[in-house]
């Protein structure tokens, strides 16, 4: 067994080999540094050649996600024929407080990371296709500028209140509003352009948006951060990413208290907020949720949390299903439930002596 370990930062690469023996003995081969970019990823591809015997047997690819500076070098390998698996950093922070490692540096991270695509068996990682990448890339920008148009609206509201204003102030800063409005609109219509021009995605984009609650901006943003769920295999994976996951800290007499970790994808909590807000109103399935949690917890916020959770997980189960969303499912799943509970109950019971 081999594997690479790639330790990425926004300039170079450390890399790591590491070949595991029948005996369990680790061998490890660690090479230069090389720039993160085309050049490096042509040093870095003749050097797995020069240390791997067998070209039959590829070592597999194993490296972090480090925002989009990974991106280049595992396109670029897939490419090449070799398996990558990108694994995400909560993950592997586990993994390296498992070692008996107190210093932490690029080449040391490399040597971890092939040490880990030796021991465990890694999910091979599947490139997304080319409407799906340009689909989170434009929500990624919507984002940003809706965050420009909120802080200029704060901006606004500060000077209306305050005893001193500039008039060419006010004015430059409701230009920039006019254009950032433009250009949301003009975002927005990219992105429903994009995914008309994609059959598959649109059939399954109508799915999300049965929903009540659920408009076509917010399935496009959880599409578009999931990949599809492409590299999702289930709720719980799905709930981690997102940074919904519940931590309980206890410890003995101490009772810590239970959140979220927020270690997750931020682009997708900030797209559920308003659709949950939506949903405890119209949503005939979560509206009765959130009125039954509502009063054990001790802030509003905590619930509107579940039902976002609650939500997200929904529309996972509507995609990988391929169905519609049903207001009755609730109520014909209990109903299954008190005729399967009844056939039980009727079922002869035999006594053997």
């Amino acid at each position: 067994m081999k594997a690479v370990g790639i330790d990425v930062s926004k300039e170079s690469l450390s890399v790591c080999l590491c070949s595991l023996k029948k005996d369990l003995e680790k061998i490890f081969i660690p090479g230069d540094d090389v720039s993160n970019n085309r050049t490096g990823f042509l040093q870095l591809s003749k050097w797995i050649k020069g240390v791997t015997c067998k070209k039959d047997e590829l070592p597999i690819i194993v490296m972090e996600a480090t925002g989009v500076y990974h991106e280049g070098v595992a396109y670029y390998l897939n490419n090449l024929g070799y398996p990558i698996c990108i694994m995400q950093s909560g993950r592997v922070k586990k993994y390296s407080q498992s070692l008996e490692q107190r210093s932490k540096t690029d080449s040391l991270d490399s040597k971890m990371l092939s040490m880990l695509g030796c021991e465990r068996k890694l999910p091979i990682w599947i490139p997304p296709g080319k409407t799906l990448q340009e689909l989170r890339l434009l929500s990624r920008e919507r984002s940003v500028l809706i965050k420009e148009k909120n802080r200029g609206k704060n901006y606004t509201h500060a000077l209306q209140s305050s005893a001193y204003s500039h008039a060419a102030t006010k004015k430059r800063i409701k230009k920039r509003l006019r254009l950032l409005d433009l250009q949301i609109s003009a975002i927005e219509l990219e992105m429903e352009s994009l995914v008309s021009s994609d059959p598959v995605l649109f059939e399954k984009m109508e799915l999300l948006e049965s929903i009540p609650g659920v408009s076509f901006t917010t399935a496009a943003v959880i599409v578009g951060e999931t990949l599809g769920f492409s590299m999702i295999t289930s709720a719980k994976q799905l709930v981690s990413y997102s940074g919904y996951d519940v931590v309980i800290r206890e410890s003995g007499n101490y009772k810590g208290k239970t959140r979220i970790s927020k270690k997750g994808n931020h682009y997708i909590r900030a797209a559920m907020h308003m659709p949950s807000m939506t949903a405890i109103r119209l949503n005939p399935t979560l509206k009765p949720f959130y009125d039954r949690i509502k009063p054990n917890k001790v802030k509003p916020m905590i619930a509107l949390v579940a039902v976002q959770r609650k939500l997200l997980v929904l529309m996972y189960s509507l995609w990988k299903n391929n169905t519609y969303y049903d207001a009755e499912y609730e109520v014909k799943k209990a109903a299954r439930s008190q005729v399967l509970a009844a056939q039980d109950n009727n079922k002869p019971i035999f006594v053997t002596s």
